[in-house]
């Protein structure tokens, strides 16, 4: 192995007051794949050095159609395998039938004995584990409603003043003195015709461009406070023999994965 630790020293996640650290991923249940593409089996545990607060080795459920030697777990080296993080899964850098020789043949009862006979706090140490509730907070683009803008047509009344002329007859009557020759009686050729000219309004309409609406969006970022309730648990340590009641909240420790 390449780094250095005791077996005494290794600890499953769920059995250590420890918890992933938040810029590292929690692979517990992702699929493990081989090399070769083929499904080796889901990561049950995390085996944590609790001396270097680092994961060692990952536990896995193996698939039997795979492995096809008994459902004991598996132990990969954390140094073994990449984490990929696009398909949530773990690649180990081998095939599936070389997976087990991966650590040494005696590593899981060793490691199994090693748990059973010595705990975080001595031998013979019982644990009572606390959870709480943890937020995350995303954000989604959602439709928060249209803005429909349209034309329609308003008919008004114009009224305007327009200058025009018209032509006007004017009849004089005066009598003639210097009259020479002789007239003639009769009506028909006694009568005149004057044309009377005038002008007209005449109404044109044509359709004119006059203004334009320019439709664009932009990005209002504004801060908005989120309200939500989380519940968590607390220890409640009584002591008998004072009959005291104490909080026994721990601090939590966070573990990184190990150097890949």
């Amino acid at each position: 192995m390449a780094d250095d630790f005791t077996l005494g020293n290794l600890r499953r996640l769920s059995d250590a007051d420890f918890k992933v650290a938040d810029n590292e991923p929690d692979v517990r249940g992702w699929a493990v794949v081989s090399r070769d593409g083929r499904t080796i089996g889901e990561v049950d545990d995390l085996i944590v050095d609790t001396t270097a607060m680092k994961v060692r080795f990952l536990e896995v459920d193996p698939d039997e159609d795979v492995i096809g030697d008994g459902t004991e777990p598996i132990y990969i080296p954390i140094a073994s395998a990449d984490v990929d993080n696009t398909d949530e899964r773990v690649v180990v850098r081998g095939d599936a039938a070389s997976v087990r020789g991966l650590v040494p043949s005696d590593f899981a009862s060793q490691f199994s004995a090693s748990t059973n006979t010595s705990g975080r706090n001595g031998a013979g140490a019982q644990r009572l584990t606390r959870a709480e509730e943890e937020v995350r907070i995303g954000k989604r683009a959602v439709e928060g409603g249209e803005v429909r803008v349209g034309k329609h047509v308003e008919t008004e009344h114009v009224r305007d003043q327009v200058d025009v002329t018209r032509e006007q007859v004017h009849i004089e009557r005066r009598p003639v003195t210097d009259a020479r020759g002789a007239a003639e009686i009769g009506a028909a050729a006694s009568e005149l015709r004057v044309p009377i000219v005038e002008e007209e309004v005449v109404v044109e309409k044509r359709p004119v461009v006059k203004e334009e609406l320019v439709i664009s969006k932009e990005q209002v970022h504004e801060t908005r406070p989120v309200d939500v309730e989380v519940r968590k648990e607390q220890f409640d340590i009584q002591d008998d023999r004072t009959n005291a009641v104490r909080d026994g909240s721990a601090s939590e420790h966070r573990v990184r994965k190990g150097d890949r």
